[in-house]
């Protein structure tokens, strides 16, 4: 019986497993061929749709511009001009969104852009006639536009999710079809050649675990496969395989970052915006809760920025809110969250900070403010453009995320009455009132 079993085994043929393994492969290159060309297509249309979203944001700059210059021109040639030349740009532009949208297949966009060729046309045409009403329809092509520049939004993230589904289903199918060829090719060799099973169990070993314990994260998943893959245990055709699914991991994660940077970040300042200053807030509040932490919060407003805006336009209000913006960013540190909370109005989180550093960083700033030149700032009372700012810090001052901004706010209040210029902590607040309560 063993001597039958012995001849049995040295009988094995290797033509059927040598085919198919032959096959298996060619559906693997070819597979991979194949996917390269389409995943490159999905990426050129994801890569495509983000530049007309950009494009889009910066149509509605120029449009609301056109707007604004349209409310204060009092007859004034340089600036008729340039909304005669801002319009005639965005004709232009909306003729180049048409072809772009076509090819992308966004019949929507394509066939908006080519209405609103049209009421450009016309608005110049009132432009060149000095007709009244020149602008009357802009503020509903705003407000079409931001329709628009949503729906845009929208697609740029399906055809980020749909280039990252189809990566992670064209992983799956790699792995797949990579334990086939190794349990069959196993199979054989054991039964052939017992002295070479060890090496391809041992990579039968390593992909089953990255199989099994598959993380949530497909950053991690990649870093586990380059982790337990070394190049030079397996063959070149593996590594290959290996070192793209990596590539394309990183890519996707790349891409996904930047679009999410357009839904959290305000556009004027490159600042975060409120909503994500707020979530940051409350998980912050609750963190510092759970653990015993600090937090500190500065309100920040520009001091006499009404006045400055009424003398010079709100085009150097803009400048002078995106020079500010970038000041804050330098000064914060890496862990602090900068956020325009509204109009001439920041806010910055200090997650793990205590009062006195909250105070030193936001003095700091001011310093660098009042010392920074702006354009037409001398003539402003005081010659220069300045900051007020309020703090407050939980759980000193506050007993949750809510009356934190809240005495944040009523310090900035009194840093405005004392004077501006000024950086005042709701301590203070509290000390005076303790004053004037001794005093009677």
């Amino acid at each position: 019986m063993p001597q039958t079993a012995k001849t049995s085994i040295q009988h094995i043929s290797m033509k059927p497993a040598i085919y198919t393994g032959i096959l298996l492969a060619v559906l693997l290159l070819g597979g991979t061929a194949g996917f390269i060309v389409y995943e490159g297509k999905l990426q050129k249309r994801a890569d495509e749709a983000q530049m007309i979203y950009k494009d889009l944001l910066d149509f509605r700059s120029t449009l609301t511009l056109i707007d604004q210059q349209l409310s204060v021109i009092h007859d004034r040639p340089e600036i008729m001009q340039e909304i005669v030349e801002n319009t005639k740009l965005l004709q232009f532009r909306s003729v180049n969104f048409q072809a772009r949208a076509q090819k992308n297949n966004m019949p929507e966009l394509a066939s908006w852009m080519k209405s609103r060729h049209l009421m450009l046309e016309k608005m110049l045409a009132d432009i060149d006639m000095k007709r009244a009403g020149a602008g009357n329809n802009i503020s509903l092509m705003i407000l079409e536009l931001d329709d628009v520049i949503l729906r845009t939004a929208i697609d740029v993230r399906l055809a980020a999710d749909k280039v990252y589904d189809t990566v992670q289903l064209f992983f799956f199918i790699v792995l797949a079809i990579l334990v086939v060829i190794i349990i069959s090719a196993g199979w054989v060799i054991v039964s052939n050649y017992r002295q070479t099973v060890i090496p391809l169990n041992q990579l039968a070993e390593k992909l089953r675990m990255v199989n099994e314990e598959l993380p949530e994260s497909f950053h991690d998943t990649a870093e586990e496969v380059k982790k337990n893959i070394r190049p030079e245990e397996f063959s070149s055709d593996v590594n290959q395989i290996t070192d793209s699914i990596v590539s394309f991991c990183q890519n996707i994660e790349l891409k996904n970052k930047k679009l999410d940077e357009l839904f959290i970040k305000d556009e004027k300042t490159n600042l975060y915006n409120y909503r994500h200053f707020k979530d940051h807030l409350i998980v912050d509040v609750a963190r510092a809760k759970r653990f015993g932490e600090k937090v500190s919060l500065a309100m920040i407003d520009i001091d006499r920025f009404k006045a400055y805006n009424d003398a010079n336009g709100h085009v150097a209000g803009d400048i002078v809110l995106e020079r500010m913006a970038g000041i804050i960013r330098e000064e914060c540190r890496e862990a602090d969250i900068p956020a325009r909370f509204g109009g001439e109005e920041f806010a910055v989180l200090f997650p793990k900070t205590g009062s006195s550093k909250a105070i030193e960083i936001v003095d700091r700033l001011r310093q660098i403010i009042a010392a920074e030149p702006f354009y037409h700032e001398k003539a402003l009372p005081g010659g220069q453009l300045t900051i007020s700012a309020g703090i407050a810090t939980y759980p000193d001052d506050a007993v949750d995320w809510y009356s934190l901004i809240n005495n944040a706010d009523k310090a900035l209040y009194r840093a405005k009455q004392t004077g501006r210029n000024r950086v005042v902590h709701f301590r203070e607040l509290e000390a005076e009132e303790e004053r004037e309560e001794g005093s009677v």
